[in-house]
C-alpha cells in the first residue's frame, strides 16, 4: 500500500505525488534475504563506481534515478520516456511519464533535486528493494515558463520515507519497477 502526503504541509510532495503517486506500487519479492545496511557514504551527488556486487549496481541505479528524475520532470513526455528508460520500466516508465505530462499541463517543473540517503539494501535473486530516507530539502517546483521557485513549495527539513522495488533485467541493469512514499519523516543514516 501507498501513502503520499503534503509533508510539512508543504506542495513540494507535489514533485513526487505528480510524477510517483499513479505508480505507487511495489511489487517486493515475497522471499527477501536479510537486510544489508548501506554504506553510510552513498550519495546521489556520488554515485558509486560500478562492480559486480548486486548491492553496488543497486545503489547506483537508485541513485541514478533521481537526478533523471529531476530532469525529466523539465522535459516534454516522449523526452522524459527517453531519459527515464535506463533506470525505470514497465507500468511504472508510463505513469512517471503520465506524471510529467500532468506538470506540463500544471506549468510547474522540478526545482533542485531530491537526495537520496540510503537506509538499507535487500536483494533477492533478480529482485531487490531500497528503503531510503530520502532529503527533499534541495527539492520543490518553479514555474515552467519563468523557471523560477515557488516559495511555498520549498521547506528546507523535509525527509521522507521511500522503498522502491528494483528488477534485474536481461542485460544485467537493476530499474526500478515501482516506489512507495510511507509518508513519515526519517532520519537519515549518519556518515
Amino acid at each position: 500500500m501507498c501513502v503520499v502526503v503534503a509533508i510539512r504541509g508543504r506542495a513540494v510532495a507535489l514533485l513526487l505525488v505528480s510524477m510517483v503517486i499513479a505508480a505507487c506500487r511495489v511489487s517486493a519479492p515475497s522471499s527477501l534475504p536479510p537486510r544489508i545496511s548501506a554504506p553510510a557514504s552513498v550519495e546521489a551527488a556520488t554515485p558509486q563506481p560500478s562492480s559486480s556486487r548486486p548491492h553496488d549496481l543497486i545503489v547506483e541505479a537508485y541513485s541514478a534515478y533521481w537526478p533523471a528524475l529531476a530532469e525529466a520532470g523539465k522535459s516534454s513526455p516522449e523526452r522524459a520516456r527517453q531519459l527515464l528508460q535506463p533506470y525505470v520500466k514497465g507500468g511504472y516508465l508510463d505513469h512517471l511519464v503520465d506524471g510529467v505530462r500532468d506538470m506540463v499541463k500544471q506549468e510547474r517543473e522540478p526545482y533542485g533535486q531530491a537526495v537520496p540517503r540510503i537506509k538499507e539494501v535487500r536483494v533477492g535473486g533478480k529482485h531487490a528493494e531500497v528503503v531510503d530516507c530520502l532529503d527533499m530539502s534541495r527539492a520543490a517546483l518553479a514555474d515552467r515558463r519563468t523557471h523560477r521557485l515557488i516559495p511555498e513549495t520549498a521547506d528546507a527539513k523535509t525527509t521522507t520515507t521511500v522503498t522502491a522495488a528494483l528488477e534485474r533485467s536481461s542485460d544485467g541493469r537493476w530499474q526500478l519497477t515501482g516506489l512507495s512514499m510511507k509518508g513519515t519523516t526519517c532520519t537519515p543514516p549518519s556518515r
